[in-house]
């Protein structure tokens, strides 16, 4: 028995060019805690005969100091000197890349290029959903990656760190391919762990729980002290939904944690780390009813807050289920919806979702105190404007708390990859490179740049000139909402229009004059602004809403 030092990194995942100033309102995606590799190493020190030591390098922290310090240049030599400077200290046997989206592609080639220069003799493999759906095309453009992992990787590296002939595991495992496994026409296939049980509790001692702290959608908090955790308590989905590249990764076969084991590893962050909101991040927690209300009456016991951020599935809820949320301390819900039209949910995306039942789901949350947040995902092949119309007026009708609009992405794995290939809807040369998250996809009734022009202004349309908590009298919650907007960019005009109008309708009439100055001032300097400003009826008459979405996609 010997001992293997085995170092992780997380390659940046998003573009720092897209939040210095080129795209106005853009907003940082979510810093999530690296669930997937803590559960890996929990798993491989249990149940490895070698022993084993762990490092986690997330690059995705130092890019984001970066961008909150207003200077990002030179954080790509940054990039380097910290890996360099990693595996030096560490020396690490192998080194696993951790790539989840496609914007991580054009780093995974420099990241192992790093490490190659500075480990020579260590493997260097890749896994996540883009290496795990995307393998060919990373080890044919990643000349210094030896091998990609396919799908979950607890079992396929334990099976590595314990071989003596590493290069021959390798070759003849199931879960990984090498270039000489693709010579030979092998495809990887995945190794699973059935038992979710059976990985033990997590060491969150491996990251900084403070790096990874402002995950929640409930805005009504921001600012408030909080220790944010998350789990994951079931993994696969058995829906094939066109955008999603989860079944490629997890299967569609659903696997859970048993209720107890959920309510004690709860009950150990709470103890031990100090939790007090709680991110639910399944794919598909409500894939059995019965076993999700068995696990909010396990937690509710526990007197914290929760989140669910990835969306659950809307169909499922019924009246006891929004209670049992009300009563665990469900704050907020992230609502699947994806669209406000029939055709693109059960046609396009082949969702088991009727329009029809979405504001009747709502309200049921309300009913009990919870709020509502809302994917949408806009500019799927196949989707034409009189659906993104439909979508809009759903939006405006069924009482969403807040609203997170996106552009539909081609991820590896997906269904959607696949067409867009296939018809052509992508260049994809064009598309291994991409590193930002505009949209890319070109189709009939779709082009990217209306899209992104659409689906920014409807973000505005929604969240702040129709505000549904503004429209209600909710100034509190309104309020709370807009502040974090602002706080968090100074230079959102409509972002302050919306709270001036939140604070005058409080009585709070200096402060409602101090955020109208301010939304006067933005708009009277930036003329991205004062357009989206004009084509809502803000200028000439501050209270006035009257415009659409489509004055802006025009």
């Amino acid at each position: 028995m010997h001992t293997e030092r085995l170092l992780f990194i997380i390659p940046p995942y998003f573009n720092v060019d897209d939040y210095m100033g080129a795209a106005p309102g853009a907003s940082l995606p979510a810093f999530t805690i690296p669930y997937g590799l803590l559960s890996m190493d929990a798993y491989l020190k249990a149940h490895c005969q070698n022993a084993l030591d762990v490092r986690i390098l997330d690059l995705n922290l130092p890019l984001r100091q970066a961008i909150d310090s207003g200077n990002a240049d030179g954080v790509l030599e940054t990039f380097d000197t910290l890996v360099t400077d990693t595996v030096a200290d560490f020396a690490p046997t192998i080194v696993g890349i951790s790539a989840l989206f496609n914007i991580t592609f054009r780093y995974l080639r420099d990241m192992a290029s790093i490490v190659r220069r500075a480990a020579p003799t260590a493997l260097i493999v890749a896994g996540g959903g883009l290496p795990s759906a995307g393998f060919m095309h990373v080890l044919d453009q990643c000349p210094d990656i030896d091998a990609v992992c396919r799908g979950e990787g607890e079992l396929p590296m334990a099976a590595l760190i314990d071989a003596d002939d590493k290069t021959a595991l390798l070759d003849q495992h199931a879960s990984w391919i090498t270039r000489n496994g693709l010579a030979r026409g092998k495809q990887p296939a995945h190794t699973f762990i059935e038992e979710l049980d059976a990985i033990p509790m997590l060491d969150y001692d491996m990251v900084r729980l403070d790096d990874y702290n402002n995950r929640s959608i409930d805005k009504r908090f921001a600012g408030q002290p909080k220790r944010e955790m998350a789990i994951h308590t079931s993994r696969g989905c058995p829906f094939l939904c066109v955008f999603c590249s989860n079944p490629s990764l997890h299967g569609r076969q659903v696997r859970a944690m048993s209720v107890e084991r959920v309510a004690r590893e709860v009950a150990r962050m709470k103890d031990e780390y100090g939790l007090t909101v709680l991110m639910i991040e399944d794919d598909h927690f409500l894939f059995d009813r019965d076993r999700a209300k068995a696990v909010l009456r396990a937690l509710a016991p526990l007197k914290i807050r929760i989140e669910f951020p990835n969306g659950i599935a809307v169909y499922n809820i019924d009246d006891e289920l929004a209670s049992l949320l009300g009563a665990a301390g469900a704050s907020t819900v992230a609502l699947a919806v994806e669209s406000g039209s029939d055709h693109v949910l059960n046609k396009i995306i082949k969702k088991p979702l009727k329009v029809g039942m979405v504001k009747e789901k709502v309200q049921l949350l309300r009913k009990y105190g919870v709020q509502s947040h809302v994917f949408i995902v806009l500019g799927l092949p196949g989707e034409m404007d009189e659906h993104r119309e439909q979508t809009r007026q759903l939006l405006l009708d069924a009482g969403f708390d807040w609203a997170h609009i996106f552009c539909a992405q081609p991820i590896f794995g997906s269904r959607l990859h696949e067409i867009c290939v296939d018809k052509g809807y992508i260049d994809q040369g064009e598309f291994l490179q991409q590193i930002t998250a505009k949209p890319i996809i070109r189709a009939p009734g779709v082009d990217p740049e209306h899209i992104g022009r659409f689906a920014y202004a409807l973000n505005l349309e929604v969240n702040f000139v129709h505000n549904f908590n503004l429209r209600e009298g909710n100034l509190d919650a309104a309020r709370r909402y807009f502040l974090n907007v602002v706080e968090k960019y100074p230079d959102h005009a409509l972002g302050h229009h919306a709270l001036a109008r939140a604070l005058d309708k409080a009585g709070d009439a200096t402060g409602a004059r101090e955020a109208m100055g301010r939304f006067e001032y933005i708009v009277g300097e930036d003329p991205w602004w004062y357009d989206h400003a004009r084509h809502f009826g803000l200028l000439d008459a501050p209270g006035a809403t009257a415009s659409t979405a489509h004055h802006l996609a025009a």
